[in-house]
């Protein structure tokens, strides 16, 4: 199945309510539900009506007209789909921005810093069907020349009414400014990635394919999923704009798919081994198993967390997948993608496999979602960083334990259990 079809069956079916299910025995369904499907019963959500209460002293003061360099950034929005809102984001500044979109260079930006740079993207939208990406119009060309934009073009907005912000938090997708609803679009003087534009023009190159060399040849996965998200990518006959959150998890389930194969083709590692790294209030550590290649991921929100500010424990969720794969989606949601895609990256540089186990630790300094890129860079970094090595996995979990502050008693892994309950077969020869 075509990836685009795929994510218009996911989209159209209501993926949350069908993928996300409360479980009433856990202290708190808002780390499950993390505002997307109201799985409380509420019509809205309380965190996030918290939230707003306290937020709307934050208003941008932005006039109708908006003139900047966007990033180059574009937000698909998922409310209303298969009609939903398409637009850049432009910031009220000239010059180089690129910076304002670019996550694989935020890892070592303080959350404040963020927030500063996202909270002055101004979106303008207009209200398009998603099979514009096969019909086309100048409106949507325009978008789509911003997609493949290399560095940041001059915009020119121009608003039917003065801009808003909303809040809107999502686990996902990163967070940005007030938004409008669009009127004109100007764009100035463009230069484009030759490299993505001439995956864009193969319309007889499957989406899955062009996401592949787009990667290979070095392409940032965030303007990879930026042209995905704008249906920019695939088959004439498939092509759709995908909600900026799908198309998040989209790219890095498709490059992690890929990465798997080969993965699995090489030697298993020699050691057991443990990495740390710590990030914006987020802990990851990672075990390493000389084994076939499994994957899990495993979170810790703790009492005061955005997602478990009115628990009075910690919540804990996990996914799993062991060598052959999973074919439902992930229920903790874009995270477990993105740090597999960065696990794989790892084993595919050292030309390794290993069933691989990966703890997150989120605390109550995390006061806010920044997006899911939080978990691949800071993945990605961990894995550069210093390693320690075991050859039990007895003691190499007693270190791991003794690193995290989540009671040893409360933290359930699958894959672990089941690495102890099976014997292979090389301890009876």
């Amino acid at each position: 199945m075509d990836i685009y079809d795929y994510l218009d069956r996911v989209i159209k079916s209501g993926i949350w309510r069908d993928v996300v299910k409360p479980r009433l025995s856990r202290n708190s369904i808002c780390v499950l539900c993390r505002g997307r499907s109201n799985l409380c019963g509420k019509p809205k959500c309380p965190v996030i009506m918290e939230f707003e209460a306290v937020s709307k002293y934050i208003r941008s003061l932005y006039t109708r007209e908006i003139y900047g360099n966007t990033p180059p950034s574009i937000f698909v929005g998922r409310y209303g789909y298969p009609k939903v809102y398409l637009g850049p984001l432009v910031p009220p500044i000239q010059g180089d921005t690129r910076i304002y979109d670019y996550p694989e260079y935020w890892i070592d930006y303080s959350l404040d810093k963020i927030l500063e740079m996202r909270s002055i993207l101004v979106f303008g939208g207009k209200r398009v069907d998603v099979s514009i990406a096969r019909e086309g119009d100048r409106y949507y060309q325009d978008i789509l020349d911003i997609s493949l934009s290399i560095l940041s073009p001059e915009v020119e907005l121009k608003l039917a009414r003065t801009p808003v912000k909303f809040i809107e938090i999502d686990e996902d997708i990163i967070p940005f400014g007030p938004r409008g609803p669009l009127e004109n679009l100007r764009l100035g003087t463009l230069k484009i990635d030759y490299r993505v534009e001439r995956a864009s023009s193969d319309y007889d190159l499957r989406a899955e394919d062009a996401v592949w060399n787009l990667y290979l040849k070095g392409i940032p996965i965030s303007r990879i999923q930026r042209v995905f998200s704008v249906g920019g990518l695939g088959l004439r006959r498939s092509r759709r704009i995908v909600p900026t959150r799908w198309s998040i998890t989209a790219v890095d389930d498709i490059i992690g798919r890929r990465l798997i194969k080969m993965v699995k083709k090489y030697p298993l590692i020699n050691d057991i081994e443990v990495y740390e790294y710590n990030a914006l209030g987020n802990k990851f550590i990672a075990v390493l198993i000389p084994r076939h290649w499994s994957y899990e991921f495993i979170e810790a929100w703790y009492p005061g967390t955005f997602w478990n500010r009115l628990g009075d424990g910690i919540v804990i969720e996990s996914d799993y997948e062991l060598y052959g794969g999973r074919e439902d989606y992930a229920e903790i949601g874009g995270c477990y993608y993105a740090s597999r895609l960065a696990t794989l990256e790892y084993l595919n540089s050292i030309g390794r496999q290993a069933t691989v186990v990966i703890f997150r630790e989120i605390y109550p300094s995390y006061v806010f979602p920044v997006g899911v890129w939080i978990v691949r860079e800071s993945v990605r970094r961990m894995f550069m960083g210093k390693t320690i090595k075991f050859n039990n996995l007895v003691n190499a979990l007693r270190y791991v334990y003794s690193r995290l502050k989540t009671p040893r008693e409360d933290i359930g892994s699958f894959l672990l259990d089941f690495i102890f309950r099976q014997r292979r077969m090389s301890e009876y020869v």
